[in-house]
């Protein structure tokens, strides 16, 4: 663990806004954080100040693109029938609202956003209805091809542990059906698809407290609601 001067020689040659961003997106040690805040400091930027400029530098993360074919927010393959926004690409519509929606998130209070991850943990599963085990967000992964064409993604939906286990299943199977047929990427792809199932089918994700993944999905939940009421108002 180095100590918090090490990190002030380190940031001390960076931007403002650099080290905002670097503040804002990054999972640093504490004494990193520390460091940034005293050099921030330094440049006028107190602490009454400085919350409202970490939320806008992570909205500005969210604006940012990885500059490759792959979507800009599940890290899918976007290369075909991409969806482009502001120099963004994402493999979806559904990608890019979920993006605008985390950006939107960043004005909720974390503590709100924990609480309703954790409803969403003790709740029924919204595909079956059931209570039998807790609910999580799950991801499945399928790839289907043709030729020279091969699309791969990762998706994930919430829900119970056995409405889990179904959809990876049918994913595996329409990966074992349909991933092959592309050259070279096909032959490439399918058995990480096949094996990501697998892995996913075995997994219990029964832990008590909300998962990263819920936790986000919660994020989006919030804001497409908070999203909603506005639109609600400014129309009424």
């Amino acid at each position: 663990m180095y100590p918090k001067e090490y990190f002030l020689e380190r940031f001390k040659t960076e931007e403002t806004e650099e080290l905002l961003h670097r503040y804002a997106a990054t999972d640093l040690a504490d004494e990193a954080k520390e460091a940034i805040r005293s050099l921030l400091q330094s440049r006028g930027v107190d602490d009454s100040i400085l919350q409202p400029l970490v939320i806008q530098a992570r909205k500005a993360a969210y604006r940012q693109t990885k500059g490759t074919t792959e979507c800009d927010f599940c890290g899918s393959s976007a290369r075909f029938s991409a969806v482009l926004d502001e120099g963004q690409r994402f493999c979806s519509k559904s990608c890019l609202r979920s993006a605008r929606l985390l950006e939107a998130s960043e004005d909720i209070p974390k503590e709100a956003i924990f609480q309703h991850a954790c409803r969403i943990k003790e709740g029924p599963c919204p595909s079956c209805q059931r209570t039998l085990t807790r609910i999580e967000v799950r991801p499945y992964y399928r790839v289907w091809s043709v030729g020279l064409f091969t699309q791969w993604t990762k998706r994930t939906h919430i829900c119970c542990l056995s409405c889990g286990r179904k959809t990876n299943l049918e994913s595996l199977i329409f990966s074992v059906v349909l991933g092959w047929w592309g050259i070279p990427w096909g032959l490439i792809i399918t058995p990480g698809q096949i094996i990501a199932n697998i892995t996913e089918m075995l997994r219990s994700r029964g832990d008590s407290e909300p998962s990263a993944e819920l936790i986000q999905a919660a994020r989006l939940d919030l804001a497409a609601r908070r999203y909603k009421e506005r639109a609600l108002q400014s129309n009424g």
